[in-house]
């Protein structure tokens, strides 16, 4: 006999955080879900990857099939905060990092590109758009209603046959939507909920884990999975420390905070993303301001530190970075800070390839 009820499939195994958060395109409000997935090793080109992207503006552009975004006088870039150059539209108040500096990089010299930027990644994104494949992600910001956001959605529908996923922060949202979940709001429109966002003005401070727990439910939800795609793991130790260690400061350090526990790690793969954890474990009488673990001279991308609230238990903190092209070496650390005396007690150091403790 054969069964009327169908079974929904189960999740593929061992998709990368990378493939993951690269089935979804951003639609702003602003950089921080594209710097999620840098943090997840991927950089997908993207209209509005990163840029900023007030949903009135991005409504009336999608409406008007991005008509008037990048046409002739629209663009101009200009010199913002610590000399970097942004892109910003006359139209719309759209602004994106365009990854120059000023004074070696002047305006006029990136106007043109820029210009036939903006050109591909407008048809690159109505294309996909049309063909509805990825999910779309829209970080709503405190204010911005479900009314706003099915207008936005309705404008994309009359395009292709898109979803979308509008991701709230916990503390905008009903009670009873708890961190992580994800539900139907209606045809082609859901909604997920993270505990926090990062500040506007700290973007970098994206909580990875928390978007690819929303995004993996979004991607259940979407593919009619049982449950949420399982991540691959990450790879042995390259480096492993079980012992517990003290660390104390000698002189009172202000944040950042003082490198103590420095140790060489060797055979890392160039290019790739790497990431130090270890648990630790602050006494009650702590007075630092800060604890974090370092991978010396290198950009953080995903980290988790030590939370004061949690004094006298132990605690998994880490970070992660990605190693630079030929570097097969670095030095891990823990910054710490704090009046002099301030201690705090390591242990299980361990460094793995990949974006997270446990995932590659």
């Amino acid at each position: 006999m054969i069964s009327l009820f169908g079974r929904a499939p189960a999740a593929p195994a061992g998709l990368t955080a990378a493939s993951l958060l690269g089935a979804f395109e951003s639609l702003g409000d602003n950089c921080e879900f594209g710097i999620a997935q840098r943090y997840a090793g991927v950089d997908p080109l993207g209209l509005f990857r990163l840029s900023s992207a007030p949903i009135a503006d991005l409504t009336h552009a999608v409406e008007t099939r991005f008509a008037h975004y990048g046409a002739p006088g629209d663009i101009e870039v200009r010199v913002g905060a610590g000399g970097y150059l942004f892109c910003h539209s006359r139209a719309y108040a759209f602004a994106y990092h365009t990854g120059d500096t000023a004074p070696r990089v002047r305006p006029a010299d990136i106007l043109d590109r820029e210009i036939r930027r903006v050109a591909y990644l407008k048809e690159r994104l109505l294309a996909d758009l049309a063909e509805g494949d990825k999910i779309l992600v829209r970080k709503g910001p405190p204010g911005e209603t479900e009314a706003a956001v099915r207008r936005l959605l309705a404008g994309l529908r009359a395009i292709g046959p898109v979803t979308l996923l509008r991701v709230c922060a916990a503390e905008t949202v009903v009670p009873g939507q708890g961190h992580g979940a994800v539900s139907w709001r209606g045809e082609g429109l859901m909604q997920g909920v993270l505990p926090h966002f990062a500040p506007y003005a700290a973007a970098t401070d994206a909580d990875l884990e928390g978007w690819l727990a929303v995004c993996g439910r979004a991607y259940a939800l979407r593919h009619s999975l049982v449950a949420p795609p399982p991540l691959a793991p990450a790879g042995p130790p390259l480096f492993a420390a079980p012992e517990t260690l003290r660390h104390v400061l000698p002189a009172a350090a202000p944040d950042p905070g003082t490198l103590a526990g420095a140790r060489p790690v060797a055979g890392l793969r160039p290019n790739r993303l790497h990431t130090v954890a270890a648990e630790i474990r602050l006494p009650e009488d702590f007075t630092g301001t800060r604890a974090a673990l370092t991978f010396v001279d290198a950009a953080p991308h995903a980290r988790r530190e030590a939370d004061p609230a949690g004094r006298g238990t132990w605690q998994t903190v880490y970070t992660a970075t990605r190693t630079r092209k030929r570097q097969t070496e670095m030095t891990i650390g823990l910054m710490l800070a704090g009046p002099s005396g301030t201690a705090v007690e390591t242990r299980n150091w361990r460094v793995t390839e990949g974006c997270l403790p446990g995932v590659g």
